[in-house]
Parts: C-alpha cells; sequence; structure tokens
C-alpha cells in the first residue's frame, strides 16, 4: 500500500482497499471524531502487542545479542508516527488552502491509523503462532 501511496493522490474508479470498501479516491474526509476513534482501536491493539512483547521479554532473555521486544516495539511505533504525518503531509500538499485542507488530512490520518491497526493485528497472529 505504501508504494500506491508514493506515487502521488491517484484517483482510480471502483478501486477496493484491502478491506474490500469501494473507494474512488486513496482516502476521503473524515471527521475528528472518525480520527478519535481510529486512534482508539490502535491503542488498544498497541496496549496488546506492549503487554506481549513485555511478558515475552520476561521470558526470552538470550543474553549476547539479545534485545526487547518492548523497546523495539516502541521505538517502531515512534518511526511510524513520524511516518504518517509526513505521508499525510506529502499526500494532501496540493489541498492547502482549501475549504476541505482539514477534513482530508484527517482522512488521511484515519487510513493510516487503521492500516497501521491491521499490520499490529497481523504481528500479533504471527507472534502468537511462534
Amino acid at each position: 500500500m505504501a508504494v500506491a501511496l508514493l506515487g502521488g493522490f491517484i484517483t482510480v474508479a471502483n478501486a477496493q482497499d484491502r478491506r474490500g470498501r469501494d473507494r474512488d479516491d486513496e482516502f476521503g474526509p473524515a471527521t475528528a471524531q472518525q480520527v478519535a476513534n481510529a486512534d482508539r482501536r490502535l491503542n488498544q491493539i498497541y496496549q496488546r502487542r506492549i503487554a506481549d512483547a513485555r511478558a515475552d521479554d520476561r521470558n526470552d532473555r538470550r543474553g549476547r545479542g539479545w534485545y526487547s521486544q518492548e523497546a523495539s516495539l516502541r521505538e517502531s511505533e515512534r518511526a511510524w508516527i513520524t511516518h504518517r504525518d509526513a505521508e499525510c503531509r506529502y499526500l494532501t500538499q496540493q489541498d492547502v488552502g482549501t475549504r476541505n485542507y482539514s477534513a482530508l488530512v484527517r482522512g488521511c490520518l484515519v487510513e493510516q491509523i487503521d492500516d497501521r491497526t491491521e499490520e499490529l493485528r497481523e504481528a500479533e497472529q504471527v507472534l502468537a503462532a511462534r
């Protein structure tokens, strides 16, 4: 998905995102409440992943070369937030100064947050299977 986003703000008729919704654009306008809801969902899965990482860290100190899963997840999340903000600035740059700009930025944030939530859910499943 990131490669498609790097290609710019491309309109594709009847395109579907990974959740199967029909989309005319990469993202549409969103409200502050939609951003808050997406953040809440992400925070729930993130807190589960942090708890799992802490438990794994307690049980899995392997000595030389070992690193903390919790520290790695926190570092990853900080990097993702930086990427998310930069990506949304990039994708909405052409709309700066328009009446709909803030709503489009929020729409981008919701899309990015939903994608990250899905990534963390997938990671949760992969790590649980080990």
